[in-house]
């Protein structure tokens, strides 16, 4: 009896230190947050219809401030997965989200999820391409696509024609006022 309980209090404290180790391994690497800049995208479609131009760019650093603000305003991404931190990366027509997350309001992970961008009217919708917890694959099922609005930050008059992507910069490209 003495050598049930001294294996059952092994096998527990095992389960714990291992329990413990993985919300260690898990937790976020990097201290980020949910604050961004306001993208002035009125002021620049204005400036460039000003300069008879139907070509605006948008850095990674637009693109990243853009997102975060999307984020921000709805933080609860998934059912039980809340965003306290982003920081995003523009490659081409991906979108590389770092991100801090909590899940049931217990387990803080960081997790990064790879995004292909693409131009839906009025807005751009970055869609799951895969995702990694410290290079660990996740099902891309878990995450959902992101909307990040551009057009509802434009004058009325100003009709998006479509959207390129370069390395590290986003091209919108409008119709022409008739």
């Amino acid at each position: 009896m003495k050598k049930l309980l001294i294996g059952m209090f092994v096998i527990v404290f095992i389960v714990v230190i291992a329990g413990a180790g993985a919300l260690y391994y898990v937790k976020p690497d990097r201290a980020l947050d949910l604050s961004y800049e306001e993208v002035p995208l009125e002021d620049r479609a204005l400036s460039m219809a000003k300069r008879l131009s139907l070509q605006m760019s948008l850095t990674a650093e637009d693109l990243n401030n853009l997102a975060k603000k999307s984020i921000a305003d709805n933080p609860q991404v998934e059912e039980d997965v809340l965003v306290t931190g982003a920081d995003f990366t523009l490659n081409g027509d991906k979108l590389i989200a770092d991100l801090n997350v909590i899940w049931k309001d217990r387990v803080s992970a960081g997790i990064q999820v790879t995004y292909r961008l693409r131009w839906e009217d009025p807005n751009v919708v970055a869609a799951v391409e895969k995702a990694t917890m410290k290079g660990i694959a996740l099902p891309n099922a878990w995450f959902s696509d992101r909307t990040i609005p551009i057009g509802d930050s434009l004058p009325p008059m100003l009709r998006i024609k479509s959207v390129e992507w370069d390395q590290d910069e986003v091209k919108v490209i409008f119709r022409p006022a008739l």
